[in-house]
């Protein structure tokens, strides 16, 4: 199994400065990076006055966290594209795999926040389902060619490159037909440098909603999970391994491209570990539930009581294989169930839970590693790949 880790940079009242939050990340990152964990993932929110998820830019914070470590991979788990220009995101990933010698994996994601999509663009609201779906694709598509074509063009719903009837202000360069045509006209277009890694990264979908695994699927997009409860969980890898299966044009292996993402705290006995973790867990869900009500973490077709709709959280959540948290042991025994009944084979851990002490986090992550995971294989199913564009071929500038 892959045992990767979630960063969010929470600090709920702005308890801590930022710099300090950053002291802690390194502590945090430098023991991950020696430890054996695999990628990184730091997530994009914006606005969060309340001082939960207040990492703005997981592009600058993963070039960071390159220079502090030597084989972590680096994931955007997620960056949103619909907050950003598709060119400018293109570039700013292609360099990050460059000055990581392509240890990046991109983790997108279409927004949740209602203040942050309206705020930036409005055609990524996600209050328009359809419209931010195409919205978003499209915007996946333009960073694709961007990032294996020379000379590439697009013209879509949302955008077209190049802008049309722009002289070329390079007139003293020999022209090349790729980029100007014989009337000195802007006709294709390129970015510097493209990534290290060919075709481009692997590119994983942060989701929760059933159609967009098959969706992902068609798009051959691995795809991260969290939300999805214990019977969600297989209902979801139905639907997205029999759509990888027909996208890839073979039998697609049970767990192959998925990736789940849990609440981990480890205490030397699983008394301790809920005593810690119980009152931080609740007061981020009373957040979370603000934007992802209950029914989302439910089991699929299950009605939910007045008193499971508004009482404890813990409780709601950790029947259900919400929350690995408890001694070695348990945690132990939650995973081998997760890979042994729905062959997930690849765990992201969300262990900096908001409110508990940088102490505690380090103790949990030192557990982990000292008695969680030696006892699981360090193989695990590769990532689904791009395809190879039709029309690619030697890349110049990189």
């Amino acid at each position: 199994m892959k045992f990767d880790y979630l960063f969010t940079m929470d600090n709920p009242g702005n308890v801590y400065r930022y710099g300090d939050l950053l002291e802690m990340a390194t502590e945090q990152i430098v023991f991950l990076d020696e430890a054996g964990f695999g990628t990184l993932w730091q997530g994009e929110h914006h606005f969060g006055g309340e001082g939960y998820e207040i990492n703005p830019n997981p592009v600058l914070a993963g070039a960071y966290a390159a220079g502090i470590t030597k084989n972590l991979r680096l994931g955007t788990g997620a960056v949103t594209p619909p907050f950003w220009h598709p060119l400018r995101l293109a570039e700013d990933l292609a360099l990050l795999d460059q000055f990581s010698k392509g240890r990046l994996d991109v983790g997108v994601a279409r927004g949740i926040q209602p203040r942050e999509a309206t705020n930036f663009n409005l055609a990524g609201d996600r209050r328009d389902e359809e419209k931010n779906w195409r919205f978003f694709l499209e915007q996946l598509d333009i960073i694709k060619k961007a990032w294996t074509q020379e000379g590439f063009t697009h013209e879509g719903e949302f955008y077209r490159f190049p802008h049309p009837g722009v002289k070329d202000s390079a007139t003293w360069y020999p022209r090349n037909p790729l980029w100007r045509d014989e009337n000195d006209e802007y006709v294709g277009m390129s970015i510097i440098p493209k990534p290290y890694q060919k075709p481009y990264p692997s590119m994983w979908n942060l989701l929760d909603k059933t159609p967009g695994f098959k969706r992902s699927a068609e798009e051959r997009m691995n795809v991260i999970t969290w939300l999805r409860s214990r019977e969600g969980l297989r209902e979801v890898m139905d639907v997205y391994q029999e759509a990888l299966s027909e996208t890839l044009g073979r039998p697609a292996l049970r767990g192959e491209g998925v990736s789940l993402m849990r609440m981990v705290y480890v205490a030397e006995t699983d008394e301790q570990a809920h005593r810690e973790a119980r009152q931080p867990i609740e007061q981020l869900y009373n957040y979370v539930g603000g934007v992802r009500p209950r029914d989302m973490f439910a089991n699929p077709g299950e009605k939910l009581t007045d008193e499971e709709q508004t009482g404890s959280w813990w409780d709601f959540l950790y029947p259900r294989e919400h929350l690995f948290i408890g001694s070695p042991e348990t945690v132990r025994a939650q995973i081998e169930h997760l890979n042994s009944e729905y062959g997930v084979d690849r765990v992201v851990l969300w262990s900096w839970i908001p409110g508990l002490t940088q102490e505690q986090v380090m103790r949990s992550n030192t557990l982990f590693a000292d008695e969680v995971m030696p006892h699981f294989g360090r193989e695990c199913l590769p990532a689904v790949t791009p395809a190879m564009p039709e029309n690619f071929g030697p890349l110049t500038g990189d």
